[in-house]
């Protein structure tokens, strides 16, 4: 909950991108659940939280693991090895 993440704003342009904040994750789940208890509107626009690096900010927890069916992702792999940066491809679909 302490953790604090990047905000972007989906209803502000700024350079042809949404220009961003950080809030504490707490902060940023309470504006959704108000977000939604008033019909998906709010007075600070829609509040989208965009490029968190979960896994570099909590090494330690097991965040995520490919699914067997992407492991030998070629662009995965090379993320692998150069251990720069956190980004993985993942399917997010429904199971079955």
């Amino acid at each position: 909950g302490e953790a604090v993440v990047p905000v972007a704003n989906c209803d502000v342009k700024e350079y042809n991108s949404n220009p961003k904040e950080q809030l504490p994750f707490k902060e940023y789940v309470e504006y959704w659940r108000e977000y939604i208890r008033n019909g998906y509107r709010s007075s600070r626009g829609c509040l989208y939280l965009k490029d968190w690096h979960l896994s570099r900010a909590f090494p330690e927890l097991d965040v995520y693991t490919t699914p067997v069916y992407f492991s030998s992702d070629w662009l995965n792999e090379y993320w692998d090895e150069v251990a720069v940066d956190d980004y993985r491809f993942v399917y997010m679909g429904p199971k079955g």
